[in-house]
């Protein structure tokens, strides 16, 4: 790998499953690569799991003291974010810390709040400084039902939205769309919605009882990823591009 490659998890309600995939996608990819889990989202939750009390953002904004970064074998998090900070650092201030943090990482995958805020801005802008190129490969997480009409409705407002937070952004792409939590025939499901996003990789992740109600750092079943697992395998082994 002659790069790191960035995946992004999207989602434009909360509740469809989207940091139980980032989750299990980085627990998964750290297999194999060194991997670098960033929590951008407020509610912390991949942070928490991990122990994580602040964010990186709350270091340098306030002074906030506290573990904001942790490492587990090939697997690293960072917590970006754990309550809105007093102003939000310069870019440079961020990229100057994160610089170190990204070194030796071969992949990069985000966690993101429903839709986008300034504290994603602010990291895709710090990407850039610290790396000299800023990529995504974007994971749409949805459910069946509103939360799926939500996001083909705005699917690509997010990709809009980062060109314009860096002009010279290598790329933005939608990897895929992937339909979590779905009861009964996944490939009926599968199928209708093909009909309806040409051109556009659609996964299925059937629903499970002990996600919702256990949670996903404490259940003994391990959702099947395979098929997302292979959609960001032919990202990486082709250098991301």
């Amino acid at each position: 790998m002659s790069k790191q490659v960035r995946f992004s998890i999207f989602s434009f309600k909360g509740g469809v499953g989207k940091s139980t995939i980032a989750y299990f996608l980085a627990r998964n990819l750290s297999e194999k690569y060194r991997v670098l889990l960033v929590d951008r989202d407020y509610t912390n939750t991949i942070g928490k799991i991990f122990g994580l009390e602040t964010g990186l953002i709350n270091v340098i904004s306030d002074g906030a003291e506290g573990r904001f970064i942790t490492d587990e074998g090939n697997l690293r998090v960072l917590s970006l974010v754990s309550y809105f900070p007093s102003s939000l650092p310069s870019v440079k201030e961020l990229a100057g810390v994160y610089s170190e943090i990204l070194k030796g990482m071969e992949v990069v995958i985000t966690d993101n709040p429903p839709g986008i805020d300034d504290i994603a801005g602010l990291e895709f802008k710090g990407y850039y400084e610290a790396v000299g190129e800023v990529h995504c490969n974007g994971f749409y997480v949805t459910a069946p039902g509103i939360a799926l009409d939500l996001t083909l409705n705005h699917l690509g407002d997010i990709g809009r939205t980062m060109r314009n937070l860096v002009p010279r952004i290598t790329y933005f792409r939608t990897a895929a769309l992937i339909i979590n939590m779905i009861r009964g025939n996944i490939s009926e499901v599968l199928d209708n919605i093909r009909l309806r996003v040409p051109g556009v990789r659609v996964v299925g992740i059937p629903f499970y009882r002990d996600l919702l109600f256990q949670g996903f750092n404490r259940i003994s079943t391990i959702p099947d990823m395979s098929e997302l697992i292979s959609v960001v395998e032919e990202i990486v082994t082709g250098g991301g591009g």
